[in-house]
């Protein structure tokens, strides 16, 4: 798989959501689909989309994250440890400078960071959905993990339909939940594809530079025994 190609198509079109974004492009999509949402909202509904939108909590998605990397390094995955704090790192950090720098408001009102009582007087804006963004990398993590190091299964398919399935809900409750508007979770989901790819081509670079140290110091070896 072409990574670089793969992240240059998807960072292009990040920049061009957040310029249409920035220039009110989407205000009359995100006002349609907000006032759409709110007239189907209920109890019953809610607490759907709240349990359907629970893996991009923070809290929760700390708790996850110390099971994936636990769990890799029990198995020795150093590498793969490494790419996925390589990755959420820049989720996070990115997720919250483009939060401040385009300081988008809410649709439901001002919200404040809130990761076990701390970051309580900072606000959260509304774009890009940090649930969007965090929730595609983390899963998405795992979908590549499991391509790649897991054995041939029937069930593949359905684990990665699942998985994929609970990255789109997640960031589409958020819109259902009046969190955030739809435009949002659309960039959210742009902005960590490309983070994505872009953590695998720095991967695969770093794996192919690796290989080819490694062929030529086994070389220089056999020259060495030769003569």
């Amino acid at each position: 798989m072409n990574y670089k190609q793969l992240c240059i198509t998807s960072f292009s079109l990040s920049i061009m959501l957040v310029i249409f974004v920035q220039f009110g492009y989407f205000h009359t999509m995100d006002s349609f689909i907000y006032e759409w949402t709110k007239s189907m909202s209920n109890s019953t509904t809610d607490t759907m989309w709240r349990i359907f939108t629970l893996v991009g909590e923070t809290e929760v998605l700390a708790i996850l994250s110390l099971v994936i990397i636990i769990f890799l390094i029990w198995q020795r995955k150093w590498k793969e440890s490494f790419l996925f704090l390589f990755l959420m790192g820049i989720g996070v950090v990115l997720t919250f400078c483009l939060k401040v720098l385009f300081q988008r408001d809410r649709p439901g009102g001002i919200k404040y960071i809130d990761f076990w009582g701390f970051g309580q007087e900072i606000i959260s804006y509304s774009f890009p959905s940090g649930h969007a963004v965090k929730s595609l990398l983390l899963l998405g993590f795992i979908i590549w993990l499991f391509h790649h190091t897991g054995n041939p299964n029937k069930l593949k398919p359905l684990i990665y339909f699942l998985l994929v399935f609970a990255i789109a809900m997640c960031g589409i409750g958020q819109v259902f939940l009046h969190e955030h508007f739809l435009s949002d979770s659309i960039g959210g989901f742009i902005i960590g594809v490309s983070i994505l790819f872009f953590s695998f081509w720095m991967y695969s670079l770093w794996e192919d530079r690796r290989v080819r140290s490694s062929l030529k110091s086994n070389h220089r070896e056999k020259k060495e025994i030769a003569n």
